[in-house]
């Protein structure tokens, strides 16, 4: 076998085993963020994060391949699906996050696309949830809380979205300063 051909081999060995600690990780943390109620939106947008080393050393393809596994063996395996289906609808926002705030330069438009994008994708989820799947305790909480509850928990939890945005930029500079080194079998020669 050529060393070039050795190479190949050792990039894609490294790409599978790397994509499926993640996918794993990934999906370990949403089960876990299951049993805490309070982690219900937390652990999926921790569990989306590991998709930002996966997209830096590979490429936005198997940062796809990886949320696409993750959020599949999540919707399968986790009792809260409402936890499930948030990573669903939200966990790929570290992979087009980089190509959405490089072709809108414009501060305030770029922020109101991020809004309406996470919006719509909160809006289709919960549809999902009431009209297609009907979960009955989360019709219930709607209906003991109100619609004005509803619509400042909505507002919640697009600040919070827009603050995993915002967070992103940061994390992604620690993981090129601070881990991105450490992890020498990256750079084999």
């Amino acid at each position: 076998m050529t060393r070039n051909r050795r190479e190949t081999a050792y990039r894609k060995s490294l790409l599978v085993a790397f994509c499926g600690v993640a996918a794993g990780l990934s999906v370990v943390l949403m089960l876990a963020g299951g049993v805490l109620q309070v982690a219900t939106f937390a652990a999926p947008l921790i569990a989306s994060v590991l998709l930002l080393p996966v997209r830096v050393e590979f490429g936005p393809r198997a940062a796809w391949g990886t949320w696409l596994v993750s959020a599949a063996l999540a919707v399968v395996l986790a009792l809260d699906k409402e936890l499930a289906l948030f990573y669903l609808f939200i966990g790929w926002w570290p992979i087009v996050k980089w190509a959405f705030d490089a072709r809108l330069k414009h501060r305030p438009l770029r922020m109101a696309a991020k809004l309406l994008v996470f919006a719509s994708a909160i809006a289709a989820m919960y549809a999902l949830l009431l009209f297609v799947i009907g979960a009955p305790a989360l019709m219930a909480e709607l209906r003991e809380f109100g619609m004005w509850t509803a619509a400042v928990f909505f507002g919640g939890i697009l600040i919070a979205l827009v603050l995993f945005d915002w967070l992103l930029v940061p994390l992604s500079f620690l993981y090129a300063q601070r881990v991105r080194p450490r992890l020498t079998f990256l750079r084999r020669r």
